[in-house]
This record gives structure tokens, C-alpha cells and sequence, in this order.
């Protein structure tokens, strides 16, 4: 057995390394604490500075306001602050910075030097400290603002340091956290330097377009999508989108801004995933920079001792409205190929591909819309013109936005699927009863769980029961176009109803709207297709199918004109 000790107070400097642990878990930690006093000091422009991956060394300095020389040594002392006064200002908290141990605790892991001066006085003051304590305090030549030196980081707990052997790892980390600073504060200028080379850079323009466009290139900005104001009398949020032809396999750039800080809040983000997760193909994420803003009262920031997460009195509310305007935005986006997609025919009629241009960064002319019309951005269903078909396959129109190529499949998908939610939503479904009943046999397993959603299924249209053992009898189906084509697919189908997650009923919805949906290769008339056109003209997000893959390609005019010099 482990021996027992007896209860004791732990020793000053254990505890400091305990408590400075909480704060200081990586370089990355340091960059972040000092961003923020940055930024709360009212910095224009901000350099961030990394030896050794931040080991060797970590300088940030700024043009903010400084610190008077009566209270430099003061700012080393454990709960000092100048961004509250009493628990009170907790509940009207602006800034991002508010505990008071960052400073004294990353000066119990690493020696650090300080180097500030504010406008009222003449000189600034230099302060420099090993393992906590105070080596040096004197005058020193500075403009305005604030310089901290951070070096040997960890030197004195080799147990910590032994675990960040990875150096890229640590540069990667802090370099995302100084881009995700510069899209929370795009009036500040950032930049970052990687061993003395310069890794990123944004200019302060104050547009958050600008900023992405500095941190994710010019042809992410190209399809960057403004997400439609949401203001209540309690929120108000803003920011864009990539469009669906631009997504990333992980989370990581989904970036979001409460209040001006860069957070993680579990209730958004997940009301964010769930309304692009049916509007993009599975495993793929857009990129975005979504920025929500709160009275202070409202939200509690010391959710986390990283101040990583934040919580809100309102979170539903809050959550709901962003989903809405991330669904409107990606669902109304028709996918626009750019200059690399497109082939042009050169002599000798050999297909030769068209290279990037300035032109991929010309903003497309912005077609009004009748308030009648769909919410399709930039297309007026009612004015499209069906030219034909093209392969069997794809519906060809055009109009004032240029030529749209629609796929008949997906956008009956479309039109099926949520003509069954509505159905549903007000308990309105309507069920055939089926000549020959049809046997359904499960494994095992899936045979409870069917047995547990049999009214959950009749309230879609489905009528089944359990007959015994692992069998279902299937007598009624809900009505739907096409019917008898889904037919042979039924245990299919109903095979989404026995999975063991809570998003199996839009997935059989989806099933059975992509089974009984138009074929590929099916020809139509030009009546056929005008009728579908104005029934995927009603739905709520008309530029993806169910399964979250486009169904529009949108050829613009302007892209047009540009090609062949009209």
C-alpha cells in the first residue's frame, strides 16, 4: 500500500507550481495570457515571438497603454488586477483578462522580464524575475506599451517539460491560437515570428473579411458567405461562412467569438454542427468565423480555468438563432466551380484547364430578389427558363444569375424529404395500406430497439409489428411520389430505425426520400422539370440534397462574361 502522509499545509513553492499549473499548461497557455492583457491594454498592434517552440523563448509585445512604474512590481503579485474591484464587476466583466495569477504564475515556471511604459511618464520600467522573486527593477528606454520575456519556460519542472517534446506540435498550437485572435479582434494588427521568421501576419483593417482572407488565403475568401444578421433585444451575431464547395475534415476552424473572445461553449457549437450537419457530406466541416455578442451580465467567463469556455443565461435562445442563420446560409448556396474546374476548348479542340486569375477574387454581381421568391441566394426560381436536359441526368436553366445545372435526383430528394418533416411536424401523415404485408427479419440486436420506436414509425406513416421472434410485419408504408419505386428497398430502409444513436428518423426520412426520388438517366419534359424546379423553389434549403451533397451548380453571368470578353 502506498504509505499515508498527515494532512499538512503544502510548502509556498509547491503550491505556486500547483496553482501556476492551472493557468501555464503549455507555451501556448503563456501566449494566451499575454495576448490577452494585450488586447485589454488597448493594443493597435501586437508581435508574438517564439524560440525553441516557445521553450527558449516567449516575447509579446504591444502598444497599449503600459503600466505606471508603481505598479509593475505590483502586477507580479498573486490576485492583482486592474480590470476589477469587487464581485460586482464579475457580472459587467469587458475584459478578457481578469484573474491576476497569469503573470505571477508564469513567473514561478520560467524567468521572466517585463519592460512597459505608459504616456504620462517619461521613461518606462524594466522588471526581471527568476523561479518568482524579483532580480531586477529599474528605469529603462521604451516607447508606449508593454514587452514580456519569457524564457527557459518549465526549466524548473522538468516533469512538465519532458511531455512537450514535440516542437512543431507547440508552434502549430500557438499559431492557430494568434489566427483565431485576429479574427476575435480584427481591429488589432497581429503578427507572429517562428525563430525569427515571419509565419503570419494580419493588418488590423478591422473587417472581418480582411482577416479571413489573412489567415485562410485568397481563394477560401473567395467563397466566404456573409451569415445573416440575427439582433434581439439580447444578441446580436454576424460572420461568414465558407460555401459548401470548401470544408475541412475536423472542427479546428470553426471559430468562435463571444464578447470578443475566442471560446468554446458547448451548447453553440453544437447547435452549429447540427444545422450544417445535414447540408454537408458526412465527416466534413466548414470553415467559419461566427461572432456572438451578449450583454455581460449574461455570460459567465470563468467557466474554465483556461477561460477556454464560457457559459450563457440564455443559451437556447442564443443557440437556435445561430443554427437558423448557419442552416440559411449553407442551404441557399448553390456550389459556384471556380476557374480550375472549368475546361475551355483551345485549338485543336484538346480540353485545356482554365489557371487562376484575379478574377477569382472578383466579388459576382448581386441579383435582387422579389420577396416572393426563393431564399436561394442570387436565383429568382420564377424567372428561370428550362433549356433542357442534359445527359438524362441534370436539369439545365438559365436566368439573371447566369446557368444553373440542377440535379433531378437530388433536388426530388430534396423537395420528398421535406414535404415528409412537414407531414410530420404536424402530425399529418399519411400511411398506404399495403396489398401483400411484407416480412421484415432483424438480427438480434436490432429487434428491441424497432420494438421500442413502433409509434415513433406510425407517427412517420410506417405501421408495423412484432410478430414474433425477429420478425416485423411491415402493413402500411407512408405515402409518398414514387412509392412503388422504394418498395423493394424497405428493409433497407427501415433497417436506419434500429440504430443506437438519436438521429436514426432523419435518416430514414432521407432514405426513403433518396428511394423514391427521381433516377438518374430518366428522361423528362420540359413541364416535368419546370414543376420540379418550383417545388425544390419552396423548400428551405434548395441547394442541398438530404444528404448534405450540392445539387446546384451555378454557372454566374459574370463568369460568363469574363470567359468569353462579352
Amino acid at each position: 500500500m502506498t504509505p499515508r502522509f498527515p494532512i499538512a499545509i503544502l510548502p509556498t513553492e509547491v503550491a505556486e507550481r500547483i496553482a501556476a499549473g492551472e493557468v501555464v499548461e503549455r507555451p501556448s497557455s503563456v501566449v494566451r495570457e499575454l495576448l490577452d492583457n494585450a488586447v485589454d491594454a488597448g493594443a493597435s498592434t501586437i508581435t508574438v515571438e517564439l524560440q525553441g517552440s516557445g521553450l527558449e523563448l516567449i516575447r509579446v509585445s504591444d502598444d497599449g497603454a503600459g503600466i505606471p512604474p508603481d505598479e509593475v512590481e505590483l502586477a507580479f503579485q498573486h490576485h492583482a488586477t486592474s480590470k476589477l474591484r469587487s464581485l460586482e464587476d464579475l457580472l459587467t466583466l469587458r475584459t478578457l483578462g481578469f484573474r491576476g495569477e497569469a503573470l505571477p504564475s508564469i513567473a514561478t515556471v520560467a524567468d521572466v522580464e517585463l519592460l512597459t511604459r505608459e504616456d504620462r511618464h517619461e521613461h518606462g520600467t524594466v522588471i526581471a524575475l527568476r523561479a518568482g522573486q524579483v532580480v531586477r527593477l529599474q528605469p529603462a528606454a521604451r516607447q508606449r506599451g508593454t514587452t514580456v520575456s519569457v524564457r527557459n519556460l518549465f526549466a524548473s519542472v522538468p516533469a512538465r517539460r519532458k511531455f512537450l517534446t514535440d516542437g512543431r506540435a507547440e508552434s502549430l498550437l500557438v499559431g492557430q491560437l494568434v489566427r483565431r485572435y485576429a479574427l476575435a479582434h480584427p481591429t488589432v494588427g497581429f503578427s507572429l515570428f517562428l525563430d525569427g521568421r515571419l509565419s503570419f501576419r494580419s493588418s488590423g483593417s478591422g473587417q472581418l473579411a480582411v482577416v479571413m482572407r489573412e489567415v485562410y488565403g485568397s481563394a477560401v475568401a473567395a467563397t466566404l458567405l456573409p451569415l445573416p444578421t440575427r439582433q434581439t433585444d439580447f444578441v446580436t451575431m454576424t460572420g461568414y461562412l465558407s460555401d459548401r464547395g470548401v470544408t475541412r475534415p475536423s472542427r479546428d476552424h470553426v471559430t468562435l467569438i463571444v464578447n470578443g473572445r475566442w471560446v468554446a461553449c458547448r451548447a453553440l457549437s453544437t447547435a452549429i454542427e447540427a444545422a450544417y450537419r445535414p447540408l454537408l457530406p458526412r465527416g466534413r466541416h466548414p470553415i467559419a468565423a461566427l461572432v456572438v455578442e451578449v450583454p455581460p451580465s449574461e455570460l459567465d467567463p470563468n467557466a474554465h480555468p483556461a477561460k477556454t469556455e464560457v457559459r450563457l443565461s440564455r443559451e437556447t435562445e442564443v443557440a437556435t438563432l445561430l443554427a437558423e442563420a448557419v442552416r440559411e446560409t449553407l442551404g441557399c448556396t448553390p456550389v459556384r466551380p471556380i476557374p480550375d474546374e472549368i475546361f475551355l476548348l483551345g485549338p485543336g479542340q484538346y480540353p485545356l484547364p482554365w489557371h487562376r486569375s484575379s478574377a477569382l477574387h472578383e466579388s459576382e454581381p448581386e441579383w435582387r430578389l422579389d420577396s416572393e421568391s426563393s431564399p436561394l441566394a442570387g436565383i429568382d426560381f420564377a424567372e428561370l427558363r428550362v433549356l433542357g436536359q442534359v445527359q438524362d441526368t441534370l436539369i439545365l436553366a438559365e436566368g439573371k444569375a447566369g446557368l444553373l445545372l440542377i440535379d433531378q435526383h437530388r433536388a426530388h430528394e430534396r423537395v420528398i424529404y421535406e414535404a415528409l418533416l412537414a407531414r410530420n411536424r404536424q402530425g399529418a401523415a399519411e400511411a398506404q395500406t399495403l396489398l401483400e404485408p411484407i416480412v421484415l427479419e432483424l438480427k438480434p440486436a436490432q429487434v428491441s430497439r424497432l420494438e421500442g420506436r413502433l409509434t415513433e414509425l406510425a407517427e412517420i406513416g410506417f405501421n408495423c409489428q412484432h410478430i414474433g421472434g425477429r420478425d416485423f410485419l411491415v402493413r402500411a408504408v407512408p405515402v409518398v411520389p414514387g412509392q412503388e419505386s422504394f418498395l423493394p428497398d424497405l428493409p433497407a430502409i427501415l433497417t436506419e430505425a434500429t440504430a443506437d444513436d438519436k438521429g436514426w428518423q432523419d435518416r430514414l426520412v432521407t432514405s426513403l426520400a433518396c428511394r423514391s426520388a427521381l433516377r438518374r438517366h430518366q428522361p423528362l419534359s420540359v413541364t416535368d422539370m419546370t414543376v420540379l424546379l418550383s417545388e425544390l423553389a419552396t423548400t428551405t434549403s434548395p441547394a442541398v440534397c438530404p444528404h448534405g451533397s450540392p445539387l446546384i451548380i451555378q454557372i454566374s453571368r459574370r463568369f460568363l462574361e469574363r470567359q468569353f470578353n462579352w
